[in-house]
């Protein structure tokens, strides 16, 4: 234990159970849920930071319901948006750095090549919009931040692709999976491991950073990879977007460039199939 007080907002979801279970063991931990703290309830937000006086806040909480953020934007605007304006406002009048996650989706996916940070946002959904939103909150009220964006996340305890891929092979004799959609898979361990490195250095602020495990691929290309350590001979047929309409745009390429980060940390990033290994031993998935 370092002595670093570090406050989670948004505990019990997929990327905080992560920090929890990787930070708990390094510093004074204190996360509540969304029940326990609205982030979008300014004065609650004041109060929770202000009894807890963390050296370092980080903001897992988020509406990700990508197609259901096209019908509910006022929703999506208040929690992704708004509600880092208060989370960076508290962190502001306690002194404490916020780190922050924000997502490939600002970008409209038209690029040739993997995104930089300095890259020009153009979000083409209104989850893109609302997380966008969220930073421009946060630079706003604060310059003792990090912004983290990230992609394609799964891992323990929350719904994500790589579970849902395996139980639908299990049901089904063949599966459609998009092959025109590009990013890197991202296992939630990992990035908490890069949150860990950012508490721990707390002389880095003000700056925008791009994270997720390492290649490029496609949700085929990512399904099939599934499918072979899990053993299951569930047929795949690659196609294309305008097959599975959808509320919500996707970026057609939306891959992260981690120039920066590889630079400053030095911290390995490791393939994204090998860091999907991991994670499907780890949940008793990879056929024996």
């Amino acid at each position: 234990m370092t002595g670093l007080k570090v406050f989670i907002a948004g505990a019990g979801g997929m990327l905080a159970s992560a920090l929890e279970r990787l930070l708990g063991t390094a510093f004074e931990l204190r996360a509540l849920t969304e029940a326990q703290l609205d982030i979008t309830d300014s004065a609650a937000v004041f109060e929770a930071i202000r009894e807890a006086r963390p050296d370092v806040i980080v903001n897992a909480a988020a509406y990700t319901a990508v197609d259901q953020c096209e019908t509910e934007q006022g929703k999506a605007m208040l929690v992704n948006g708004t509600a880092v304006g208060h989370l960076a406002r508290a962190a502001e009048m306690t002194g404490a750095r916020i780190i922050h996650f924000s997502t490939d989706y600002i970008f409209d996916g038209e690029k040739e090549g993997p995104y930089g940070e300095d890259d020009v946002p153009n979000p083409v959904s209104a989850y893109g919009r609302s997380k966008l939103m969220g930073e421009r909150e946060l630079l706003r009220f604060t310059q003792n931040y990090i912004i983290i964006r990230t992609q394609w996340l799964y891992g323990e305890n929350g719904k994500n692709f790589v579970d849902t891929i395996v139980r639908l092979a299990r049901q089904q004799d063949e599966l459609k999976v998009v092959d025109d959609q590009y990013g890197s898979p991202t296992y939630t361990m990992d990035l908490a491991r890069v949150v860990g490195w950012f508490a721990e250095h707390r002389d880095i602020k003000g700056q925008v950073f791009h994270f997720s495990n390492e290649g490029v691929v496609s949700w085929f290309g990512f399904a099939r990879e599934i499918l072979k350590l899990a053993g299951i001979g569930t047929r795949l047929v690659p196609v294309d977007t305008s097959a599975f309409p959808r509320p919500a745009k996707r970026p057609h390429n939306s891959a992260l460039d981690k120039t920066k980060i590889r630079r400053l940390t030095n911290i390995d990033i490791r393939p994204w199939f090998d860091a999907l290994y991991e994670y499907m031993e780890n949940t008793g998935r990879v056929a024996k």
